[in-house]
């Protein structure tokens, strides 16, 4: 598992539903956001790329 994506549907704010990164075998609760398609997040610590797509497919399983 990479990413967590966790949606709480009464939660106005973060109606979207938030991103977490699993680093290490941690989760970092540092909240992500979608990186544009050209340019991939990296993790300073263990140097995975998430791209978009990644995102989109937590979205659509809960996590990744």
């Amino acid at each position: 598992m990479v990413l967590i994506y966790e949606n709480d549907p009464l939660d106005n704010e973060h109606a979207r539903g938030r991103f977490y990164h699993v680093c290490r075998g941690q989760v970092d609760r540092t909240e992500l956001q979608i990186p544009p398609t050209d340019r991939p997040h990296e993790c300073p610590r263990c140097g995975i790329d998430l791209e978009a797509e990644d995102f989109f497919v937590a979205m659509q399983k809960g996590s990744v």
